[in-house]
């Protein structure tokens, strides 16, 4: 439950808010289960805060620093979330319907069974994320950076992952069928039961894949 002398700073403005966020940085202020809808938030400091079933329609939040915070089943439909930070967030359930997420960092979050489906999200940083179950079917994810994510169960059906960074994450169980993986960066990946029927795959990506161990030259 949101704490109320939070809820009081935040309501006398966000340069107050975030001044004083400045002046004490390791507290970690409670906002959970408030109504944000149709608030303007441009370039608020809610890093660390407690913000688990939010609802943020409509918002916006361009250039908010989510960061560290905590967004369990938070909405953001219809919100503008250009340039916003959420890396080491935790956005598990998280709905992003309608939501303009260019230039987001989505590095090291939590995203599981997170819907990306049927978006263009070229160049989104999602290194180190935990994907687990997310959902990326018919997207288009060109140049994005997936380095060491965990994408266990994902579903990527009929993705674009055009040059995209897999490097040493982990895709087993996910669904790769129908994807295209053109100069996608696969080695050290780990596969296990991933579903691959039907993805263009070139003969040196399966190498990488289904033979780590062999240097590719």
């Amino acid at each position: 439950m949101a704490y109320k002398e939070h809820v009081k700073i935040l309501e006398a403005g966000i340069q107050v808010w975030n001044q004083w966020r400045d002046s004490d940085p390791a507290i970690s202020p409670d906002l959970s289960r408030l109504n944000f809808i149709n608030k303007n938030f441009a370039g608020i400091n809610l890093s660390k805060c407690d913000l688990r079933q939010c609802v943020f329609n409509e918002a916006d939040l361009r250039q908010a620093n989510f960061q560290k915070a905590y967004l369990h089943s938070a909405s953001f439909i219809k919100s503008d979330l250009r340039d916003t930070n959420f890396s080491q967030a935790d956005l598990t359930m998280v709905k992003f319907i309608d939501a303009v997420l260019e230039g987001c960092m989505f590095s090291n979050a939590v995203l599981n069974e997170v819907d990306f489906s049927n978006r263009i999200m070229k160049q989104f940083n999602f290194s180190g994320a935990n994907l687990y179950r997310a959902k990326f079917k018919n997207s288009d994810l060109t140049k994005s950076d997936f380095r060491q994510a965990y994408l266990g169960e994902a579903d990527l059906f009929m993705a674009n992952l055009s040059q995209v960074d897999l490097r040493g994450a982990n895709l087993s169980g996910a669904n790769l069928s129908n994807a295209f993986l053109k100069d996608a960066l696969l080695e050290g990946a780990i596969i296990t039961n991933a579903n691959f029927n039907g993805a263009f795959l070139s003969p040196r990506q399966k190498i990488s894949i289904w033979f780590p161990f062999i240097p590719i030259r």
